[in-house]
C-alpha cells in the first residue's frame, strides 16, 4: 500500500521561517526599558535604631528611588523578614550568600548597600573680622610716654573684657554655629554574583545654626544629590513608535517616571557581528535630540529640537542625564567704528526660554575720534520659537554692562561704565550635530553712560577712599547716541 505524503500546513512553515526574527525581536525588546528595575535596599547595620544617621540616609535613598519612578523598591519589611527567616547575623557585614538568597526571595537582580563614610557635628567659633582702627594725626604725633600709657591701659582693658566672658557665653556661641559633615557611599551589588557593579559617593557640609538646623540643611542637600545620582544609575532606553514631521511617539511614559521636558537622544539600533570568533557590538549612529512634550501612562509624545540624520520608527531613544551645554562666540562690527567680541554660556539651551551668561571686550570711538577700550559682563534671555529643517529662530533681550578706563587731562586713571540693552532677533542655522551659525539683528533701544571718576584718599586723614570727578580741559569723552539697528553673527558649539 502506497504511503500517503502528509503536507505540512502552511502556517507552520511561516512559524519556522519567522522564528529567528521573533527570537531577535525578543532580544531587542530586552534592551528597552519597559518596566521598573526591582532593587533591594539592604538594611543598615544600625537597623534597630531608627534615629541613626545610617537609617535616615537609607530612608532617603529608598524614598528618592521611588520618587524618580524607575525603581521598584522591595519593601523594607520584606527584607527584614527574609533576614529573620534565614537567621542572618547582622554584624555590620553582609556576605555574598546572604545577598544572593535575599535577591532570590525578593525577585531582584541588584541591591543597594549604604555606607556612612563620615558623619560628624561639632561647634566651631564664628569668624569675626577685626575692625580697622583709624588713628588720627594727634595719635601719630603723641610722645613716647603717652603712647606707653595708652598701650598699657588698652591691654588691661582687653584682659578684663576677656575674663568677663563666661563659659556659658562661649558654649552658647558654639552650640549655635554647628558644622555638620556627611559623606555617603551607595554601592550597587549584583545579586547573582555578589560583585560590586558600581558605586556613587555623595558629600555635603554646612556650618550654622544649632544641631538640628545644621543637620536638616545637610539632609536637604543630600536629597537633591541622591535623586540626581540615582537617575544616572538607571538611564532609560526607549523606542520610536511613530514619526509625524517633527512630532514623534515614544514607548516610555509616566510608569517610568518620565516628565515633560526630559531630553532623549535618538540613535540607530546597535548592530552585532562576529569578529575573530567573538561577538562584538557596533553602536548605532546618533540622529536627533528630542524633548518630551506630553506624557502618557506608558507612552509619550516628543518634538524634535535638533536633527542631523533621518528619524524613523523603530529607532532607539536614550535618556540624557546631564543637560546639554552650549558656548557661543559673538562677533559684532559697526562702521562707527565699534568692534566687539563676546562669549556666552547658555543654561538649558533647548528649553522654550533659555538664559545665557557671558562677557565681552571691545573698542568704541568717542566724540574726540579716539578708540576707547572696554570690557564687561552681560546676560541674554531668549524665547525659542520653533525648529524646522535645521533652522531655529528666536527673539530675546540682551543687557550688557561695560566698564571703560583711560587717563584724564591730569593723568588720573579714570573710569566710566555704559550699558546698551537691545532687543534681538536671532536666526540659527544648524551646521552639524554640535555646531550652529547664528545671524542676529539687534535693536538698541537705550544707552546710558556714567560720569568719568577716579578714586583717591580723603584729605581728612581717615584714609577712606572717595570718588572724584575726572578733569577735562574740554568736553569729557562721550559717545554719539547708540540707538539703532545693528547686525552681528555668532558661532555656537553644543555638547551633550
Amino acid at each position: 500500500m502506497e504511503e500517503k505524503i502528509r503536507m505540512v500546513p502552511l502556517r507552520y512553515i511561516f512559524v519556522i521561517f519567522l522564528c529567528p526574527k521573533l527570537i531577535l525581536c525578543q532580544l531587542i525588546d530586552q534592551q528597552l526599558t519597559i518596566k521598573k528595575k526591582p532593587i533591594i535596599i539592604l538594611p543598615n547595620q544600625e537597623i534597630n535604631d531608627p534615629t541613626s544617621i545610617g537609617n535616615i540616609i537609607t530612608g532617603i535613598v529608598a524614598q528618592k528611588a521611588i520618587e524618580i519612578g524607575r525603581f521598584k523598591v522591595i519593601d523594607r519589611r520584606l527584607i527584614d523578614s527574609i533576614l529573620k527567616e534565614q537567621r542572618f547575623q547582622l554584624s555590620g557585614i553582609i556576605n555574598q550568600n546572604q545577598i544572593i538568597k535575599a535577591g532570590e526571595l525578593a525577585s531582584a537582580e541588584e541591591a543597594f548597600i549604604i555606607n556612612i563614610i563620615e558623619f560628624g557635628q561639632k561647634g566651631v567659633p564664628k569668624i569675626i573680622r577685626p575692625k580697622q582702627k583709624n588713628e588720627n594725626s594727634n595719635d601719630r604725633d603723641e610722645d613716647l610716654s603717652s603712647w606707653v600709657i595708652k598701650t598699657l591701659v588698652r591691654a588691661k582693658a582687653k584682659q578684663i573684657e576677656e575674663n568677663a566672658k563666661s563659659d556659658f557665653v562661649k558654649r552658647t556661641e558654639l552650640e549655635n554655629n554647628i558644622q555638620t559633615i556627611i559623606s555617603v557611599e551607595v554601592r550597587i551589588i549584583n545579586i547573582s554574583t555578589g560583585v560590586s557593579k558600581n558605586s556613587i559617593q555623595i558629600n555635603s557640609r554646612y556650618t550654622g545654626g544649632n544641631k538640628n538646623a545644621s543637620l536638616n540643611y545637610v539632609l536637604k542637600d543630600l536629597r537633591w544629590k541622591i535623586s540626581r545620582k540615582l537617575r544616572g544609575l538607571y538611564s532609560l532606553t526607549s523606542e520610536i513608535m511613530q514619526v509625524d514631521g517633527n512630532e514623534i511617539t515614544m514607548l516610555t511614559g509616566r510608569d517610568l517616571g518620565i516628565k515633560k521636558g526630559a531630553l532623549f537622544e535618538i540613535a540607530s539600533v546597535d548592530k552585532e557581528k562576529f569578529y575573530k570568533e567573538r561577538l562584538v557590538k557596533i553602536p548605532g549612529k546618533t540622529r536627533a535630540l528630542v524633548s518630551i512634550t506630553n506624557v502618557g501612562p506608558n507612552a509619550s509624545e516628543a518634538k524634535i529640537i535638533r536633527k542631523w540624520r533621518k528619524v524613523l520608527p523603530g529607532l532607539r531613544a536614550y535618556e540624557l542625564i546631564k543637560s546639554p551645554r552650549a558656548t557661543q562666540l559673538d562677533i559684532f562690527y559697526n562702521k562707527r567704528p565699534w568692534y566687539e567680541l563676546s562669549g556666552k554660556f547658555w543654561l538649558m539651551p533647548f528649553r522654550t526660554f533659555s538664559v545665557s551668561l557671558g562677557g565681552q571686550i571691545g573698542l568704541i570711538e568717542d566724540n574726540s575720534k579716539n578708540n576707547t577700550p572696554y570690557f564687561g559682563l552681560g546676560s541674554s534671555l531668549d524665547l525659542n520659537l520653533f525648529y524646522i529643517w535645521g533652522i531655529s529662530p528666536s527673539i530675546g533681550l540682551t543687557v550688557p554692562i561695560n566698564f571703560m578706563m583711560r587717563r584724564d587731562d591730569q593723568r588720573n586713571n579714570v573710569f566710566s561704565n555704559f550699558s546698551s540693552p537691545s532687543f534681538d532677533f536671532n536666526f540659527s542655522v544648524q551646521l552639524g550635530q554640535f555646531r550652529d551659525i547664528i545671524f542676529s539683528i539687534k535693536y538698541i533701544f537705550s544707552d546710558v553712560q556714567s560720569k568719568w571718576t577716579y578714586q583717591t584718599k580723603d584729605n581728612d586723614g581717615s584714609g577712606t577712599s572717595i570718588n572724584k570727578a575726572a578733569f577735562w580741559l574740554g568736553q569729557p569723552p562721550s559717545f554719539r547716541p547708540l540707538e539703532g539697528i545693528y547686525f552681528s553673527f555668532s558661532l555656537r558649539k553644543i555638547k551633550f
